[in-house]
């Protein structure tokens, strides 16, 4: 983002993953050293390739946690890169690490900073979550006429787990005897005065009855979490917990400033880039909304000497609202970015999923089998919603990256023949409501921001 007169001699790649940007860094600037510093040894053994003797004295790799310090004397270094870190560094540690930083650099010297929010992408106005209807039970008018305790029995709601039969619903010696009466209704034999009608508020919970006279229900089949597969809010959720529980800033660009400005006396910054969520395939929509345009448009916000402007404390980033802003055609490369990052994150969302909606689950999943016996799932029940969520999402998110629906749309390519995968399966067996342009743009599949901060001399 900062163009140098001369080139920087010693650069420092702080979190440098495969090494990509060091090597690219060093080709360019052939008279530097470039230290590439990452938490694992994965980078390429440059040694041991054919061309690459003159780029491997000059490029070196150091494996350590950045979080416990930075093994470099002071005032060493023309230019520190940070990159995407986001998910690596806590809210708390920040200011450490920018210390650290601005130790290792020489007067002068130059650090940039490209993070992002750590956004969990998906369509919260595409359909809201379906609401239970209300239920409608039978309560008698008062208590005097009824048999000693049948009030009392008729009228509870079972408080504890409400998946689980009561014993008295096993033991009952009248099941077999009596109609089989919903919780909670009087028997037509029965001598009590006409009931009259209470209405109970909304609630998705089925009510049991712990009276001796009800019969026991059957065992549960195997549940099903009721929501639209592109409702991914419980799933979101888990991420959100996941990350608080880290004490991780979901929205790091609006929080490194404070942490900048602490550290350095001068800073810059620039708008941020907002990559609005691609639409799912449907190609009236996705014609009208992709746009070559969109592409200069963000690049152009994303350039440093245009827009870049010093921090001030109100500095926020502002989303583009208007409605007609197409989505640029490399949103799909965005999103596909996102969609990784957050799959290596599954079994971290999971065990947050598990503890916040486990209590609100059956314990174990069962099924009927042909023979009529049931047949007890080896994974809970919360791991099967877990499970079920993760694939429409998945096939979501897909649907919304694959290249399949543009191919069939502007080159007329019919589609190919032979097994479709998973995702154009689940596309096909849902419906997808058009996309309101009105409030497409506050979804969001990336927001990336970039800073450069100067250490006096």
């Amino acid at each position: 983002m900062h163009h140098f007169e001369t080139p920087p001699k010693v650069v420092l790649d702080l979190g440098c993953g495969s090494g990509l940007w060091a090597i690219e860094a060093a080709k360019r600037w052939t008279e530097s050293t470039v230290i590439g510093l990452d938490v694992k040894s994965i980078q390429p053994k440059l040694y041991k390739v054919e061309g690459f003797n003159d780029l491997s004295r000059r490029l070196k790799w150091i494996q350590g946690n950045l979080l416990d310090g930075l093994p470099f004397p002071p005032d060493h270094f023309d230019l520190v890169r940070i990159a995407r870190i986001g998910l690596g560094v806590p809210e708390d540690e920040w200011q450490k690490v920018l210390e650290e930083v601005l130790r290792v650099m020489k007067p002068g010297a130059v650090l940039e900073i490209l993070e992002e929010d750590l956004i969990f992408p998906f369509a919260e106005s595409s359909r809201p979550r379906p609401k239970p209807t209300p239920l409608t039970i039978d309560l008698p008018i008062s208590s005097d006429s009824l048999p000693s305790g049948a009030a009392s029995s008729r009228s509870s709601i079972a408080s504890a787990n409400p998946w689980m039969n009561s014993q008295d619903d096993d033991s009952s010696e009248n099941s077999t005897k009596r109609p089989n009466l919903s919780p909670l209704q009087e028997s037509p034999t029965s001598t009590s005065p006409p009931p009259s009608t209470y209405s109970i508020p909304k609630s998705p919970l089925s009510l049991r009855s712990h009276s001796s006279h009800i019969p026991a229900s059957p065992i549960p089949t195997t549940f099903v979490y009721q929501s639209h597969p592109q409702d991914h809010t419980r799933l979101k959720s888990a991420w959100e917990a996941m990350l608080s529980h880290r004490f991780l800033p979901s929205q790091l660009t609006t929080v490194l400033p404070f942490y900048l400005s602490s550290c350095f006396s001068d800073v810059k910054t620039h708008a941020p880039l907002l990559i609005p969520l691609p639409p799912n395939s449907l190609a009236s929509s996705r014609q009208s909304r992709f746009r070559d345009s969109g592409v200069i448009d963000a690049d152009r916000q994303f350039s440093l000497h245009s827009t870049s402007r010093r921090l001030s404390d109100s500095d926020e980033p502002q989303r583009n609202t208007n409605p007609s802003h197409s989505v640029p055609s490399l949103a799909v490369m965005h999103l596909a970015r996102t969609v990784q990052i957050i799959s290596g994150c599954k079994e971290a969302i999971w065990i947050e999923y598990e503890k916040m909606y486990s209590p609100d689950l059956p314990p174990v999943s069962t099924s009927r089998r042909k023979d009529g016996r049931f047949q007890v799932s080896s994974k809970t029940i919360a791991r099967e919603s877990f499970d079920r969520a993760w694939t429409n999402w998945e096939s979501d998110m897909m649907d919304r990256i694959g290249m399949r629906d543009n191919v069939s749309c502007h080159l007329a390519w019919p589609e190919s023949p032979g097994e479709r995968p998973e995702w154009r399966v689940w596309r096909n067996a849902i419906d997808i409501r058009p996309v309101d342009e009105s409030r497409a743009q506050k979804d969001l599949c990336r927001s990336m921001r970039g800073f450069v901060a100067w250490k006096p001399r």
